[in-house]
């Protein structure tokens, strides 16, 4: 499930924004001013954040600046009334990745929100796993004087897993990234192409030190 950080002060935006983004895929947490916004991001991960610039207790733009200059890459869509332009354009220089005008239509907010993430989503070129070199776009890698090619859907996997590094995912939650929402593998298929990828990038795949198995639960990619 994707965390969205909502910052919001307006009562009436945030709860129809947390009652429409409920059951699709986004577990929301609503924040209504610049100090919650700030603890929530101290203690949690987010996968996005809708900032609201107006806030009761100063500025959101101080919540992108804070992110930026600590090295924090989450994807931002800021959200600005009608007439701030010049406050968008400086969302935009500190490193929003998109901006939507008050007013505006929920599923058009949705639409800019599967932009942005398609565009973060995209996997770094080469990617450092123990002693394997893994070119994901490239679907091929090397560990040490051994070259392997990557299946397009263990590509897909990898991929997703580094995106979400350090997290524990479920089968379901990579049944649904990886093959979608109206794919007819099972959770095995999941299971398979874990083993296959351990084949690849683990020195030793019976005793797997990168793509561990968490009990009960599912997979994770060490940080």
């Amino acid at each position: 499930m994707n965390q969205l950080l909502l910052v919001e002060d307006d009562a009436s935006i945030r709860e129809s924004l947390v009652d429409f983004f409920r059951g699709r895929d986004w577990l929301v947490h609503p924040c209504a001013d610049l100090h919650a916004a700030t603890q929530a991001i101290a203690h949690q991960r987010f996968h996005m954040i809708l900032l609201d610039l107006r806030l009761p207790d100063g500025d959101g733009l101080d919540v992108l600046r804070t992110l930026r200059k600590s090295g924090n890459k989450t994807p931002v869509i800021v959200l600005t009334a009608r007439g701030e332009v010049a406050q968008r354009v400086l969302g935009l220089q500190l490193g929003a990745d998109d901006y939507v005008v008050k007013p505006f239509s929920v599923h058009e907010l949705a639409a800019r929100m599967q932009a942005v993430q398609r565009r973060a989503d995209q996997p770094t070129t080469s990617v450092r796993l123990g002693d394997a070199e893994v070119d994901v776009a490239g679907h091929c890698g090397r560990r040490g004087e051994v070259v392997f090619r990557l299946l397009p859907k263990e590509a897909d996997l990898l991929a997703h897993l580094l995106r979400h590094r350090g997290q524990a995912q479920t089968r379901d939650d990579l049944l649904r990234a990886v093959w979608g929402y109206d794919a007819t593998p099972t959770t095995r298929t999941v299971d398979t192409h874990v083993f296959q990828l351990r084949q690849k990038i683990e020195a030793d795949p019976a005793h797997p030190q990168l793509l561990l198995t968490v009990h009960g639960v599912g997979y994770r990619l060490c940080e």
